[in-house]
């Protein structure tokens, strides 16, 4: 149970209409997972049926353009629940990756098992529909920056709202997530350092 532990709070937490026993539910719906860094969660085309809670670690989420380079879509930190939502609602193969970036440790959470589950309890169906309405405003969100904003404006959105990235994250990873070259970013970055020290 102590593995579990951010697990349980992040529900008590987040769920606070959750009773003693839709948590206990949900925990025998887990298993607990070690990655190391470069170790893969989900790869293309497989078919994905669980969901993830980052208990320690890093994860990036990508997928590859037509000259195979890299596209960061996200990346999940510790207290963070993600998965391939596409793969694991429709049961279709899976049009993304999702890998290690540290060596991470997971608790998976078995989406097939929850949904039957949820056929006699309602709070568990609270639950799934707060997650997944959390995944539609996170993805209408990064959506509207990536189509609105230029990439200088999406570099100082990311340092204000995810610092930590900047440690964590090498260079080529953070400018494949602004959707930019490693070349463009160490200008970018010289350039609002330029402008901040000038202020």
């Amino acid at each position: 149970m102590k593995s579990l532990r951010k697990l349980i709070d992040y529900l008590k937490e987040d769920y606070a209409f959750l009773t003693k026993e839709d948590i206990k539910l949900i925990i025998e719906l887990t298993s607990c997972k070690s990655l190391k860094a470069g170790d893969f969660f989900v790869k293309f085309e497989d078919k994905s049926k669980k969901m993830f809670f980052v208990q320690e670690g890093l994860f990036k989420a990508f997928f590859y353009d037509k000259n195979y380079n890299e596209v960061i879509i996200d990346f999940y930190k510790e207290g963070d629940l993600s998965g391939d939502w596409q793969s694991t609602l429709l049961g279709q193969p899976s049009q993304i990756c999702i890998q290690a970036i540290e060596d991470s440790y997971i608790v998976q959470i078995d989406t097939e098992r929850l949904s039957q589950l949820m056929k006699n309890n309602l709070n568990l169906i609270q639950v799934y529909n707060q997650i997944l309405k959390d995944i539609l405003l996170h993805s209408l969100h990064n959506i509207k920056h990536n189509m609105n904003e230029k990439p200088k404006e999406r570099y100082i959105h990311l340092i204000e709202d995810r610092p930590y990235l900047f440690n964590r994250v090498p260079q080529k990873e953070i400018a494949a997530y602004l959707g930019i070259t490693p070349v463009s970013l160490s200008r970018l970055k010289r350039r609002v350092t330029q402008t901040q020290l000038a202020s």
